[in-house]
């Protein structure tokens, strides 16, 4: 529950956010009166008004800027199309399993793990969103003082998920979404379980075994001595 209510919460303030920066600056403030699904034409309205383009217009910390992303992922293929939908199916492909392993692990997780999937979940399918229906991501906070990408907010929910993600992974490490996933990837493909793998190490430790050498059951090692000796004495 925790996880639906954290991607539903990001999803809505995300795609509100977008809504009314759209409406509310670009078209009623700005003076755009084209259709919000066409790309061409709203670029070439944006470079036209880049010094009306900032709430505050004077802001030297962080303003509000709003920007059509068509960019693959960090400027990469800006304006082509094949790499939009290169990365819009991978987005997706990544969100089914996301939501596969989420669903399958629910049971499992602690409100840290359900928070992260979370966050990561709203923040993919807001940005999927943007990219399907109108071919570009509307971004729109810019932090000026350090001249940082135009994001939006399902980029910065993604971001904090990585940033528990790293801080679960150094400090909590038990049970966190890694070892979550992992455990059920083991399982679906018949392998030993994190904790059964552990425990299996801690017995190979104990008997000076390295990873790669299997215990040789007592039984084959007395008929190994008894096959050796009958070579020996045939009689």
């Amino acid at each position: 529950m925790l996880l639906i209510i954290t991607a539903l919460v990001v999803l809505v303030l995300d795609q509100a956010s977008k809504y009314g920066i759209f409406y509310g600056f670009v078209v009623d403030r700005l003076g755009y009166h084209g259709a919000a699904n066409d790309l061409a034409a709203l670029k070439t309205f944006l470079s036209g008004v880049t010094n009306l383009n900032s709430i505050p217009q004077d802001g030297n910390f962080i303003v509000i800027s709003f920007t059509a992303n068509d960019a693959a992922l960090f400027g990469i293929g800006n304006g082509n199309e094949w790499a939009v939908r290169l990365l819009s199916a991978l987005t997706a492909v990544f969100l089914a399993l996301l939501l596969f392993f989420a669903i399958r692990t629910a049971k499992k997780q602690n409100k840290l793990d359900a928070i992260v999937f979370g966050l990561i979940i709203g923040g993919s399918i807001g940005n999927l969103y943007d990219r399907i229906l109108l071919g570009y991501v509307r971004d729109m906070i810019y932090v000026k003082i350090i001249d940082f990408p135009i994001f939006n907010i399902a980029d910065s929910a993604i971001c904090i998920a990585i940033g528990l993600l790293i801080i679960e992974a150094l400090f909590i490490k038990k049970d966190g979404v890694f070892e979550l996933i992992e455990d059920d990837v083991r399982w679906l493909f018949h392998l030993k379980t994190r904790q059964e793998a552990e425990a299996l190490e801690k017995e190979r430790k104990k008997k000076h075994l390295s990873r790669f050498e299997e215990e040789i059951p007592e039984e084959e090692q007395t008929g190994s001595e008894e096959d050796h000796l009958k070579e020996k004495d045939p009689e």
